[in-house]
């Protein structure tokens, strides 16, 4: 369902993305500026040649003792710069479009933003570095020195970013392979919250703070490898109403009225799940235990899935009209003692 909704979102976003296309948002826009760069470059080069300058150029740049640059490829460098160039903007472009395709949609749409942000950050990424490692050669720099001090390095850095580095492939799996989204109240071991954002290593939830709530960054490592899992709540099937009920019946005939009729306004409540299939057990009404200080008689059924505070007022009216079968049934009347365990 979750993969189903995600979908349909997508599609919606792709249509309202192609409706708000534009000329300074298209892949044409971003050609434009490399393109005239790339043909100012050409023409200064080849002035250049025919004029002998880039002889000197090089003697004044590159032809001197201990320079890491060897060769000279003009205007190569500022043609891989251009096309590097070019693919950034386009991919920046895209984010944009789709991200104004978010706000013009709306609603569910916006948990979405971090899927679009990341991926194009990744992308952005994926593309740099092997178009640096091109306009390197280009420029005629010489790789091996370079190749040796980020193989010195490399042990150290790869100790300090190790972290991060997990932080990221977890990011990449949850939002690949995702089990919550914006707006789901999830929980792994005591960290539990409302999930604000979704980004390339953390993710910031709304958690509880004494009276209030105040966002919490989680690494993406420690809400996916975490030994108790993760729960999303937000997913849960039913809501769960657990009363006990405490009266003061003259007779067991009496106990015996109340629990069925009880049991009739729990079958009869459009919210309660009947079938066993989706909340694991029909609704009753029974005696639990018989004390000294009154009667016992639990109320147990499972209400289709609702938000925390419609839950709560449901919950509420249920109780009142409970409460009412109970003083208008002969021979009981509520007593003292009353419970309420809830989920």
């Amino acid at each position: 369902l979750l993969y189903a909704r995600d979908a349909e979102l997508g599609g919606k976003l792709r249509s309202k993305a192609r409706e708000l296309a534009s000329f300074e948002t298209s892949w044409i826009a971003a050609a434009v500026v490399p393109a005239q760069i790339a043909l100012l470059a050409t023409v200064f080069t080849r002035l250049l040649v025919v004029t002998g300058g880039s002889g000197v150029v090089f003697q004044l740049l590159y032809a001197r003792v201990g320079c890491v640059v060897h060769q000279w490829k003009l205007p190569w460098p500022v043609y891989v710069a251009c096309a590097w160039f070019f693919l950034d903007t386009a991919i920046k472009n895209q984010k944009l479009r789709a991200m104004e395709a978010v706000d013009t949609v709306g609603a569910n749409a916006r948990a979405l933003e971090p899927r679009i942000t990341t991926g194009a950050s990744t992308a952005r990424t994926a593309i740099a570095i092997p178009f640096l490692l091109l306009w390197l050669d280009t420029v005629g720099v010489t790789l091996s020195s370079v190749w040796g001090l980020l193989g010195f390095g490399g042990v150290a850095v790869s100790l300090g970013l190790k972290d991060l580095v997990a932080d990221f492939i977890a990011g990449l799996m949850m939002l690949t392979n995702p089990t919550f989204k914006v707006g789901d109240n999830i929980k792994a071991g005591a960290v539990m919250g409302t999930v604000m954002g979704i980004g390339a290593t953390k993710t910031t939830l709304l958690t509880r703070t004494g009276t209030g709530k105040t966002p919490h960054t989680v690494s993406n490592n420690v809400l996916s490898s975490h030994s108790a899992g993760l729960v999303n709540m937000s997913l849960s099937r039913a809501r769960y109403f657990d009363h006990v009920l405490c009266v003061d019946a003259s007779s067991m005939d009496a106990v015996e009225t109340v629990c069925s009729l009880v049991t009739e306004y729990l079958h009869n409540h459009p919210l309660v799940i009947l079938d066993p299939m989706d909340s694991s057990e029909k609704p009753w009404c029974a005696l639990s235990q018989l004390g000294p200080h009154g009667v016992l008689i639990g109320v147990k059924c499972c209400l289709r899935k609702m938000g925390g505070q419609a839950f709560a007022l449901e919950q509420g009216t249920m109780l009142l009209e409970i409460g009412k079968i109970v003083e208008n049934t002969k021979g009981v009347k509520l007593g003292a003692f009353t419970g309420i365990v809830a989920a």
